[in-house]
């Protein structure tokens, strides 16, 4: 009896990183949506200040791809283990260059750069370096950088399943040397992703084991401790020798995976609660594009703030831009996917 449970458990909680990743991907939009008020994104200045944004903004920051990896993470371990997906290396590589990669060409060709030219004025040498070689392409960096954490742990799978503490010290390596190399270069988002594979490791190894214990946690708690350490790490530690450099990477990785279980956790028990997510015809619209809102999103967000910027008062700013964005996002969503061919493109199956 307690076996079946456990199996049920498991696979209500795979189903219900669909309303993880639907949420998080929200979550990101509303960042984008406030980070103009942090006073380091996008060009000029925030004419009313709102400092407050800013915070949040951050803070969002500190877990929302991180969580978002993870869940990624989750799933690639139950369609690698237990489902016996992903056998042929070569057409798992077909498939992400045909989720992630497509869209990442189509979207840049068709939206990204036409908009960044307009608004920063990008010139030959800054399309082959921020798209060309994908250094910092916009939002569409994320899209190159789950690519390469894939085709990156397929060959480690078997390593990965079978020596846990070995193959977390080895993503842990990763992680130093994207850290260090980003420093210096991060052509393909090669030196991000990096430093993201210790959080999909992690995802691998919840799905692995079992989310037993983090669940047992209070989310309340969760949310306290990484309240805590983004404290601490934005305003205690701080200085500039070694020491005191090194404790600052160590509380910004522990940050960044605290946070990443914090809201899987706090996420899954919302699912839990709201169990008829799958019955809302809202969320679920909402669901199904999520991945064309992350596409088109932040150059809305760009057109927003230029035509409101000093007019209203900023909150009632940020949520406009979210709201407009989220509408935009979805009006362009619902026309394309119209059509097959441009359903391909943006990386739908």
């Amino acid at each position: 009896m307690k076996h079946s449970q456990d199996l049920a458990i498991r696979e209500r909680e795979l189903e219900n990183c669909g309303f993880v990743k639907t949420v998080l991907m929200i979550i990101i939009v509303f960042y984008h949506s406030i980070l103009f008020w942090s006073e380091s994104w996008f060009v000029g200045e925030p004419i009313l200040r709102a400092p407050i944004l800013g915070e949040i903004a951050a803070w969002l920051n500190s877990f929302h791809i991180y969580g978002f990896v993870l869940v990624s993470g989750y799933i690639y371990s139950c369609l690698k283990y237990e489902k016996d997906k992903y056998e042929r290396f070569d057409l798992f590589v077909l498939n992400k260059v045909k989720r992630l990669l497509v869209p990442f060409v189509f979207v840049a060709i068709i939206w990204v750069i036409p908009i960044g030219t307009y608004f920063f004025n990008w010139t030959w040498h800054d399309f082959a370096v921020k798209f060309a070689m994908a250094t910092s392409p916009n939002q569409l960096w994320f899209l190159v950088m789950l690519f390469v954490v894939f085709i990156v742990f397929w060959p480690l799978s078997s390593f990965v399943k079978k020596h846990t503490v070995a193959s977390g010290l080895v993503v842990c390596v990763m992680f130093c040397c994207g850290f260090v190399l980003g420093r210096f270069i991060n052509v393909f988002q090669i030196s991000t992703a990096l430093t993201y594979m210790p959080l999909f490791w992690l995802g691998i190894k919840i799905r692995q084991y079992g989310s037993d214990i983090i669940m047992k946690i209070p989310a309340v708690l969760w949310i306290l401790l990484d309240l805590v350490l983004f404290v601490v790490e934005r305003y205690i530690v701080s200085g500039n020798s070694i020491i005191e450099r090194v404790l600052d990477i160590a509380l910004t990785f522990a940050l960044h995976i605290v946070g990443a279980i914090m809201i899987f956790v706090v996420l899954q028990k919302i699912a839990i609660v709201f169990n008829e997510w799958k019955q809302n015809k809202a969320f679920m619209f909402l669901n199904r594009n999520s991945m064309q809102i992350y596409l088109f999103h932040q150059q809305v967000i760009y057109f927003s703030i230029v035509l409101l910027n000093g007019k209203v008062n900023p909150y009632i700013h940020g949520i406009t831009n979210f709201l407009v964005s989220l509408i935009v996002s979805l009006t362009i969503s619902f026309v394309l996917t119209r059509f097959k061919t441009l359903r391909f493109l943006l990386g739908e199956k």
